[in-house]
């Protein structure tokens, strides 16, 4: 495996080095500004890994998207979480907190591994995907009144907890109490549309209309829930959400 480090800190860059090094992958150089990156990936060969720091000393990181098509995999450093939105807009597998701990490091290379994220192309992954289906929930049966309702799934708009009642709000604005909890619900809903933002709430991706200081406006009307993604689920959220 090999890799590049942009860093404008020397120390940080050095100890992120010694760390890879430990791992047996090979640092190919560490750069310290925008130009410097967008000068070498022009003359070089692309590695597998990329480790960049957000706030260079010239500029922030982004700069050098809009010079040069990077070909490897990024992953976002930063002592900062204020641009974790925007650095998953790019083709990044990871956005790590510096100091980065030797731990987290460990499970960014297990994630790399156990999901072949260097080299599986999209044939492998509609392979992989189809191998490993899972049967989740596709309606819902709702009381209204003396009449029991189905509900699919793609009229929800979210489920919200609340004073331990679970409610679903559909896409025209209706709500109804269901039985499951939140927690159940995890289990039954289908994770590449449905995700839990908050402790209350779980949302419909397909409702999400923007994103915004971790807020999401919806695509529905007259809904004044709070949508506002926990900072202990952004990240989570955000390789849900690019999916």
């Amino acid at each position: 495996m090999t890799v590049i480090i942009i860093e404008d800190e020397i120390p940080a860059g050095k100890r992120l080095e010694r760390l890879l090094v430990e791992k047996n992958i090979t640092v190919f150089t560490i750069l310290q500004s925008t130009i410097e990156a967008v000068n070498w990936f022009r003359n070089n060969h692309h590695p597998d890994l990329v480790f960049m720091d957000i706030k260079l000393r010239d500029d922030l990181c982004f700069k050098i998207f809009k010079k040069v098509e990077i070909q490897s995999k990024i992953i976002f450093t930063t002592a900062f979480d204020e641009y974790a939105l925007k650095a998953f807009e790019y083709n990044s597998i990871d956005y790590l907190l510096k100091p980065i701990a030797v731990e987290r490091l460990d499970k960014l290379f297990v994630k790399i591994k156990n999901n072949n994220l260097l080299n599986t192309n999209q044939n492998d992954l509609k392979t992989l995907e189809n191998a490993l289906q899972v049967e989740f929930k596709t309606s819902f049966l709702v009381s209204t009144g003396s009449a029991l309702k189905k509900i699919v799934m793609e009229e929800i708009v979210y489920f919200k907890s609340e004073n331990n009642t679970t409610f679903l709000t559909t896409k025209d604005f209706k709500s109804y109490i269901i039985s499951q909890s939140l927690e159940l619900l995890e289990n039954q809903l289908n994770p590449k549309i449905f995700f839990r933002i908050s402790r209350k709430i779980i949302i419909n991706k397909n409702f999400i209309k923007q994103i915004s200081n971790f807020n999401l406006t919806l695509t529905t009307i007259n809904i004044s829930d709070d949508f506002k993604i926990s900072r202990s689920r952004v990240k989570a959220f955000l390789e849900f959400y690019k999916q």
